[in-house]
């Protein structure tokens, strides 16, 4: 059940004019999701939008990354009113949905989370909305400072594995179709789009590459693997990290969650699943009350092998995606970046 059925990349354009009169066809006939500025708390998130206007163009990054879409922070997956199965009632309730203005670090994030939940068990809860689901994204013309994208390999510009891409230009946006699903929006409003624009993207990726990575993956990886990493690294960390989960709970790739039975005020049964995560115990803690997790050093250390290891082993791509959330939200100062480079000079 692939969610992703790729192209050979189609190239088009497309001028700011009928960028917005796209969008606000997109508006009229499904669910459009994007950027959108909040002057209160001064960030930007993914929210629907009934009007192009709303929609922030001039933005680094989303607080929040838009996995929230596919996995919920809490998600109903059945209701029931009884023992049998039979009582089982499914809750089915996705909409097809264009989420435009995704970064390529966040399609990388997401690209990661489709791997992840098509293995072995797939998981309809999530694939079915993504089924459902068009990806319109924006390389970033720039690096801002939070980001590592280069280091990671998953930006500014993406390369493969996206729906729609969009590139500035001089006159809009160069536009990429990499998908059968961008193919088919593309076909339907035809009419907005130009003929090729005169953009060099192989020039643009090599362009990105100049922006010196901040650390060397390989290096990271192999003193991970090789056990070359003091503890008194892990130890360190594990002293000023608080265990809130908010690094987790803003990451682009983590898909821990908790399933639990409950009863609504008004006498509904429902099974429903919420974000967990591998800093709280309740997540690691096995049958019998034994927890191999012992202590936040431990913890630590854990996450890191996760996204910097096994993730790479087991999908080819780093579960970092170089966003930059982590560090910023972190209430322990605990700088992700910084640390990974000390991994890298380790050994």
């Amino acid at each position: 059940m692939p969610v992703t059925s790729k192209i050979e990349i189609k190239n088009a354009s497309i001028t700011k004019d009928n960028l917005s009169r796209l969008l606000k066809q997109i508006c009229k006939e499904k669910t459009l999701i994007a950027p959108v500025r909040n002057d209160d708390l001064e960030d930007v998130n993914f929210l629907p939008v009934t009007d192009p206007a709303q929609i922030c163009f001039d933005y680094d990054n989303t607080t929040t990354s838009p996995k929230e879409f596919f996995f919920p922070q809490y998600e109903c997956m059945f209701t029931f009113s009884g023992t049998s199965h039979d009582s089982i009632e499914p809750a089915n309730d996705e909409e097809e949905i264009v989420l435009f203005g995704v970064r390529a670090c966040d399609v990388n994030g997401i690209q990661l989370l489709d791997k992840f939940y098509e293995r072995n068990f797939e998981d309809n809860y999530y694939l079915s909305k993504r089924q459902k689901s068009v990806l319109i994204s924006v390389a970033c013309s720039e690096l801002n400072d939070q980001c590592f994208c280069t280091s990671t390999e998953t930006g500014p510009v993406l390369q493969d594995g996206f729906d729609i891409q969009l590139l500035t230009s001089v006159d809009g946006y160069a536009v990429q179709i990499g998908s059968e699903k961008g193919l088919q929006l593309f076909e339907k409003y035809k009419d907005l789009f130009g003929p090729p624009a005169e953009i060099d993207v192989r020039q643009l990726l090599e362009q990105a590459k100049k922006t010196a990575p901040k650390f060397d993956l390989q290096k990271v990886y192999n003193n991970l693997k090789q056990e070359n990493v003091s503890e008194d690294l892990w130890e360190d960390i594990g002293e000023r990290c608080q265990n809130c989960g908010l690094c987790l709970f803003l990451c682009p790739t983590c898909s821990c969650y908790s399933v639990k039975d409950q009863t609504t005020p008004l006498g509904e049964n429902r099974r429903s699943r919420q974000w967990d995560a591998c800093y709280f115990s309740s997540i690691t803690r096995m049958a019998g009350g034994n927890n191999p997790v012992r202590t936040s050093a431990e913890m630590i250390k854990r996450k890191y092998q996760h996204k910097l290891v096994q993730q790479i082993d087991e999908f080819g791509t780093s579960g970092c995606v170089g966003c930059g959330r982590c560090s910023l939200a972190c209430v322990g100062n605990v700088n992700w970046l910084e640390n990974i480079i000390k991994i890298e000079r380790a050994g």
